[in-house]
């Protein structure tokens, strides 16, 4: 069988034809050259300074050699799968020139990566929106990629200037050709599909300023939705809470400042201003803004008196034409379209009505996207607030194109698995990233207990690209500690945030789990910034143990298997027994003692006890003669254990 390698082939030969052109050479971090490049002109402080054309000539033959090690698996295994989450403009940024300034990292340029990657034994790639973002109401300097200004263009930002040689290519085959480089490593491609929300000022205004909600402009100062004091914090907006909410005087007051979109308000001006837009190359949002006073409402969280901030650079889209049934007999005659925590929740609170041609556009994105790309599936942002049929259409969309489909719900709680497997999902976030905020044996004991039983995937992990890094709570000894224990739980898929293997330290977002107190630092969803590729200490040793375990023991490590053993102090433990065999995880959680672990109180009558691995670098213990060991603060051992009697 012939393996698609066309675009792949057709950049190598691009490059290959650049070898004897002038182009100014680049300094790459040296953990990325995989490819063995021995042509470095100047090496120095964990970088190397390489000829972009020749380099790049080498690493793709051995993106091709090393591809002949793989099979193409037409659908993942999620029994023993590794995602790897990349901000693709944050993931490969890297000051090139010297210059002083970052520059942003690039489809080619992540390309590099790719060999990391499989050492990472990744074969799941969730690319955070690639999608064309908004430069207005900026978040940082450089804005956020969840800001979605058009569904069906790319952030120009990821085209690499090293291709602008080579001919009738787009920034469109630049995203294709990485995802094929992905498949020829048998790395399944997952996209962050965006249907929820847009940048305010998005391409869809000026054609459909009604699929958005509006408020009025001099609301817009302090925006925020009402703190009812009857309820709790962090509230979930239960049918039962619906009159609380809405006989709430604030809530009146938030109602007050909806208007009706522009098209309705005054059809004359609105055309106006639409051409003038156009003729000048003004942006229309400002005009409408300027000349009738109204714009988009900013987003925010569905949940009741929620510390989040509001999101400044986003609106929701407007998924049903008319309120829910449940809250109509609470509002007042003639309310504009408004958006509140219950009609965000549209999979909750749907209206009769639903907007169809919206919805339809929504599928088609989700449809264009899997078919110019061949990606492997999507992330589905915020869809667990989407209606339910939406979602089904589009996930029978999906699916007659891809059967094989990766389906990621963003559902925060591992509670909801069934609802999110009877939608179509296959793999969702869950309750992981919150439990690990704060690292007790009493918590974790609890999150393990659920997860054999869980009908669907979740992510293992104890940091996303929207909390801060698990290296901020802990440093290092609790990084590694951390990535054994999410490596082999029932129902589990090892989750990396990229700039974990480097023990980064700076945070995507701390949208959830924020530890800084709501400190303002740089954030990688918001700034210019780059990833301590330079640093000399890495997860990647560590990584491949615990891949190459995984897989040496695959038979025991089932859900059926799984089982919690008593825990010993501050030492946590979960195991797997089948027959004769008996393979235990232990952690030592305490960050500041010693704890000694007794093997005979794990499973009485063992014979034989070996240490498989231990977190720390370096390594500390031996073999134990006696069946105990004395485990470091926030150490973690595997042993096995075999001739049980």
């Amino acid at each position: 069988m012939i393996r698609p390698n066309k675009r792949v082939n057709r950049m190598l030969e691009y490059f290959a034809g650049c070898r004897f052109q002038k182009m100014d050479p680049i300094w790459i971090p040296a953990l990325w050259n995989e490819c063995g490049y021995v042509s470095a002109l100047d090496i120095k402080d964990g970088e190397i300074l390489v000829e972009p054309a020749r380099f790049m000539v080498k690493h793709l033959q051995y993106l091709l050699e090393l591809s002949s090690d793989y099979a193409h698996i037409v659908q993942a295994d999620l029994d023993d799968s590794v995602i790897y989450c990349s901000l693709l403009r944050y993931s490969s940024a890297w000051d090139y020139t010297h210059t002083g300034n970052i520059q942003s990292g690039t489809f080619l340029k992540f390309m590099i990566l790719l060999p990391i990657l499989k050492k990472m034994n990744v074969n799941i790639l969730y690319l955070l929106p690639v999608t064309r973002y908004s430069n207005l109401n900026l978040k940082g300097d450089i804005g956020s990629p969840y800001a979605v200004y058009s569904l069906f263009d790319l952030d120009e930002n990821l085209h690499d200037s090293l291709l602008d040689g080579m001919e009738n290519l787009t920034i469109h085959d630049e995203l294709a050709t990485l995802v094929e480089a992905c498949h020829l490593l048998d790395i399944k491609v997952v996209l962050d599909l965006i249907p929820r929300v847009s940048a305010r000022d998005n391409v869809f205004i000026a054609e459909h300023p009604e699929w958005f909600y509006w408020i009025d402009v001099n609301a817009l100062p302090g925006f925020q939705p009402p703190q009812i004091a009857e309820l709790e914090f962090f509230a979930e907006c239960t049918p039962d809470r619906l009159e609380t909410i809405y006989r709430s005087k604030e809530t009146l007051s938030f109602l007050n400042h909806f208007r009706l979109p522009p098209n309705e308000l005054d059809l004359r001006l609105w055309n106006d201003l639409k051409k003038r837009a156009l003729a000048s190359g003004e942006s229309l949002l400002p005009l409408i803004e300027h000349e009738m006073g109204i714009t988009p409402a900013p987003a925010h969280s569905d949940w009741i008196n929620d510390v989040q901030p509001i999101w400044t650079d986003i609106s929701f889209f407007r998924l049903y034409k008319d309120p829910s049934p449940l809250v109509r007999p609470y509002l007042p005659e003639g309310q504009p379209p408004y958006v509140l925590f219950d009609t965000i929740k549209c999979n909750v609170y749907p209206g009769e009505e639903p907007n169809r041609e919206l919805w339809d556009t929504l599928i088609e994105a989700a449809s264009f996207q899997l078919k110019t790309y061949n990606i492997d599936g999507f992330r589905i942002d915020i869809g667990h607030t989407l209606p339910v049929p939406l979602l089904q259409s589009m996930f029978k969309v999906i699916k007659e194109i891809k059967p094989t489909a990766i389906l990621i719900s963003e559902d925060l709680f591992n509670r909801n698995h069934r609802e999110a497997a009877k939608t179509g999902y296959n793999v969702m976030l869950g309750s992981g990233w919150n439990i690990m905020t704060d690292i007790r044996v009493e918590r974790l004991q609890d999150y393990l207990r659920e997860l054999p039983e869980l009908q669907i995937h979740v992510f293992a992990c104890s940091e996303t690209a929207d909390t801060p890094r698990i290296t901020s709570r802990g440093g290092t000894e609790l990084a590694r500690l951390m990535t054994v224990f999410n490596y082999f739980l029932p129902n589990g898929i090892p989750y990396l945030t990229t700039g974990m293997e480097v023990y980064e330290e700076q945070p995507l977002n701390c949208g959830l789990g924020d530890n800084t107190g709501g400190a303002d630092i740089p954030k990688a969803f918001f700034n210019t910034m780059a990833i301590h590729w330079a640093s000399e200490s890495t997860l990647l040793p560590l990584l491949e143990q615990l891949q190459q375990m995984k897989r040496q023991y695959a038979n025991l490590l089932k859900p059926a298997n799984f089982y919690l053993s008593d825990s010993q102090g501050d030492i946590l433990i979960y195991s797997y027994y089948l027959k004769d065999e008996l393979f235990s995880a232990c952690f030592n959680l305490n960050p500041d003692q010693e704890q000694t672990l007794r093997t005979r109180l794990i499973y009485p009558g063992h014979k034989k006890t070996s240490l498989l691995l231990e977190s720390e670098q370096g390594g500390w213990n031996k073999h134990s003669y006696d069946g105990t060991y004395e485990m470091r603060p926030y150490q973690a051992l595997v042993l096995f254990m075999d001739l049980i009697k």
